[in-house]
């Protein structure tokens, strides 16, 4: 523990904590992404639980992507204009006032998705405003411990999301768990407005943009033209959005992994699956912190993609593993409470994906941040969410269907086939 400690002293993560601005920022990044995905994994438990359907599940991360494909480039140029803070504000409490419509008695699913559809539009405004507002708040030297937090925050919120949105809904009803959320977008509000920004902050955006009217091709322009220059930020858009469209891959077969190849409960998802990537996560997190600046980013994202994707191809044969011989032979000189079984061997192989991913999204996000410059990085991220989008759609829509028609385990068996292969691919360009 005294080691873990001095780990994180040395690596920058308490200092940057000490920034007030920066710690109300993560605060109210906390309680507004548990809120999201809280209310995104609800969502999916009560549509999968109603339809027992992949292909309905889809329908829902769909809602959650098509703003980003539509909104996302024209939502970063306005990100770039205007008062960061203000626009993270203005989105807590919009999203916070929506998902109160839940709260209509027998809501068909039709008028589900286009609640979160409307929530998903405010946070294309909402995403990269925070991103890039971080370099703003910190020290460059502290960029990549900045992230590390803030990637930490992120993906603790997908966590206990995932944890405690069937047990809290189970627990306080449908009604109370809208309430619930609502509530936590309010007090995600309450903290952005207790942010202080330094005054050449608040000044910066006003003097580049005040003599320019808006031009949306224009803007568009000139990210592609600084993306074809940025070799570096290139690779790490690239890189975020695989990632992303991989874990959005897998959030449509999750349910369907549990309950037709484990032959669990739906419940268990949150424990079996999402708790020990989220722990995984965390630990990739703290070790990054302390040791990623030794490393190229490229090598650490298609490291992260290889053991992603290897890890995804053994978890349909699970049970194939916990059936060997020498499983039973550990399990004879092992107390029975302690026999190793199919759960826990998937429980470590999502530990394993949790972990490799934060080696794509933290030095990505840093790389991003540093050589971007602020009167670019909200127009980048936009780009970034556009790109997450475009590319998740067509997956997202196969992953379902496939699903349903071949088989879960099929389905992931062949995305980690094409985890491996793209990252022999980023492996051989380096």
């Amino acid at each position: 523990m005294e080691i873990l400690k001095k780990t994180v002293i040395n690596n920058g993560i308490l200092e940057v904590l000490r920034i007030k601005p920066f710690l109300f920022m993560m605060i109210s990044e906390f309680f507004s992404q548990f809120a999201f995905n809280m209310q995104n994994f609800v969502l999916i438990f009560l549509i999968y639980g109603a339809t027992r359907s992949n292909t309905a599940v889809s329908g829902v991360i769909l809602s959650f992507t098509i703003p980003a494909v539509l909104f996302s480039i024209f939502s970063g140029v306005y990100v770039d204009r205007w008062d960061k803070k203000k626009i993270i504000f203005f989105t807590h409490l919009f999203r916070g006032l929506v998902i109160l419509l839940f709260l209509i008695p027998s809501l068909h699913i039709g008028y589900m998705y286009i609640l979160v559809f409307l929530i998903a539009i405010a946070t294309q405004f909402f995403i990269p405003a925070e991103t890039a507002i971080i370099p703003s708040l910190i020290p460059k030297k502290l960029i990549i411990s900045g992230n590390a937090v803030f990637a930490f925050g992120l993906y603790s919120t997908i966590l206990l999301g995932y944890i405690l949105s069937g047990p809290i809904l189970i627990l306080i009803g449908k009604n109370n768990t809208i309430i619930f959320l609502s509530l936590l977008f309010f007090i995600s509000t309450f903290f952005v407005a207790a942010i202080k920004l330094s005054k050449r902050y608040k000044s910066h955006n006003h003097e580049h943009f005040s003599s320019r009217p808006i031009s949306i091709a224009y803007e568009t322009r000139e990210i592609f033209s600084f993306i074809r220059r940025a070799r570096k930020v290139m690779h790490a858009l690239l890189m975020l959005t695989i990632a992303q469209a991989v874990m959005f891959t897998f959030a449509v077969l999750g349910p369907g992994y549990v309950t037709t190849i484990l032959s669990a409960p739906l419940e268990s998802l949150s424990w079996v699956l999402i708790a020990p990537a989220g722990i995984g996560m965390g630990i990739g997190v703290i070790l990054l912190g302390s040791i990623g600046k030794k490393f190229k980013e490229m090598r650490l994202s298609a490291l992260g993609f290889l053991v992603v994707g290897a890890a995804f191809i053994l978890l349909p044969f699970g049970s194939q593993f916990a059936s060997r011989e020498f499983v039973f032979t550990l399990n004879s000189y092992l107390p029975s409470m302690l026999h190793i079984t199919i759960l826990h061997i998937i429980i470590v192989l999502a530990f394993i994906i949790g972990f490799s991913i934060s080696l794509v999204f933290i030095p990505s996000n840093a790389t991003i941040q540093i050589e971007t410059g602020e009167r670019l990085r909200g127009r980048i991220y936009g780009f970034l969410n556009a790109l997450v989008g475009a590319v998740s759609f067509l997956p997202v829509i196969l992953s379902g269907g496939l699903a349903d028609i071949l088989g879960v385990g099929t389905v992931i068996f062949g995305v980690g086939i094409l985890m491996v292969i793209l990252s022999i691919i980023f492996f051989v360009s380096q």
